[in-house]
């Protein structure tokens, strides 16, 4: 007699993913301060984040910066500030970070577990304005000719 189990798992197509954009219309995201982005505040909705799915974050509020600090955080109910949810700091493929750009970058669930999804982006502050050039005075002192 043969028997045939069948486990939950990542097996065939049952954990294929999708890719979605964030972030080319109005709402999507908000600065905090002139260097600080969150793609949804904390204490509201936040991204699905089904298992393989992958956002691509398209961060115009930052300009033509480079992101260089970016935290991601999951949990499994979409706001989870109320009473008795939670969230955790995403590491390993919870959330895989690839293809950081100036004003880009793509955030995937590795997994095959659905979760809700959070980023928060420091990027690189703007450089400071160049300095005028000083034009010297020509001799105003001078008299003029005979």
């Amino acid at each position: 007699m043969i028997a045939v189990s069948f486990a939950s798992g990542c097996y065939g197509h049952n954990c294929d993913g999708d890719v979605q954009v964030y972030g080319r219309n109005s709402g999507e995201g908000r600065l905090l301060s002139a260097d600080l982005w969150e793609s949804s505040p904390i204490d509201g909705a936040w991204l699905s984040f089904p298992k393989q799915r992958v956002w691509i974050f398209e961060i115009n509020d930052i300009g033509d910066r480079e992101p260089q600090i970016i935290t991601p955080y999951v949990s499994a109910q979409e706001n989870p500030s109320g009473e008795g949810a939670n969230f955790t700091t995403a590491a390993g493929n919870l959330a895989e970070i690839s293809s950081v750009q100036k004003g880009r970058m793509v955030v995937k669930n590795g997994t095959c577990a659905d979760y809700f999804l959070r980023v928060v982006v420091l990027a690189a502050p703007n450089p400071p304005p160049a300095p005028t050039p000083v034009v010297a005075d020509a001799g105003g002192d001078a008299e003029a000719g005979p």
